[in-house]
């Protein structure tokens, strides 16, 4: 099983959540229920942005499931991207997605981060989070973490079952996490990642759920309903 250390950097730190507001809060993609309106596709064929689900350790993984998630904007499917640890939070494991694309662009690229989580399932400070990692000048590296706990929420207009989770204070966080007075534009993406490693106990106690369905994850004006949504580019 592929092991992925960086992605679990915030256990040590698992509640170190950035969040800040200098971001209006994106709409979901359009679907044919949906009260709100963007452009079908708008993005996700010719952006070379792609989602993969991953995952390691014990009773951890990330997949996508038919038939538990919104309306696909391709096919009936109904699919939602899950992501499990059942599992001890101690436990070096997680549910991963990992979106590539970005790498080697500037972090001023990255302007807009979304999801939708079902409420049946984790959304903690920790975990699902996004980890943004970044490189600069002189070797400079960190991963900037967006937990669930931390995003501006909004019940989905069309399904109750669902809220939005949007990250409006992205641009802050990045900047907050550079050298200070640096020039944003001096410091590449690279790796992006959607991280699940919050398990079922803490310290010996109940904690969390164990997992949670994604769905309509956005990354910039690109959306992800199903694994069609990684394009042909």
């Amino acid at each position: 099983m592929k092991k992925l250390p960086a992605l679990l950097s915030a256990v040590a730190s698992l509640f170190v959540i950035s969040a800040c507001a200098d971001q209006t809060i994106l709409t979901p993609r359009a679907r044919s229920t949906s009260a709100v309106s963007v452009p079908a596709g708008s993005a996700t064929t010719s952006d070379g942005l792609k989602l993969h689900p991953d995952g390691f350790g014990q009773a951890s993984y990330a997949a996508w499931k038919a038939h538990e998630g919104l309306p696909d904007d391709q096919g009936n499917a109904d699919q939602a991207l899950y992501f499990q640890k059942m599992t001890a939070t101690e436990t070096f494991a997680a549910g991963v997605a990992t979106i590539t694309g970005l790498e080697g662009q500037p972090v001023t690229a990255l302007t807009g981060l979304q999801w939708e989580h079902r409420n049946d399932g984790w959304c903690g400070a920790g975990a699902p989070r996004w980890n943004i990692s970044v490189a600069g000048p002189q070797d400079f590296k960190t991963t900037v973490f967006l937990g669930c706990a931390a995003a501006a929420h909004t019940p989905d207009p069309t399904n109750p079952a669902w809220t939005v989770d949007t990250f409006p204070g992205l641009g802050a966080a990045v900047t907050t996490a550079l050298p200070l007075g640096a020039n944003p534009g001096d410091f590449t993406i690279t790796g992006l990642n959607i991280v699940f490693d919050e398990g079922t106990t803490l310290n010996g106690l109940p904690y969390g759920l164990g997992f949670v369905f994604l769905d309509n994850i956005k990354v910039n004006e690109h959306v992800w309903t199903s694994p069609a949504d990684n394009g042909s580019n």
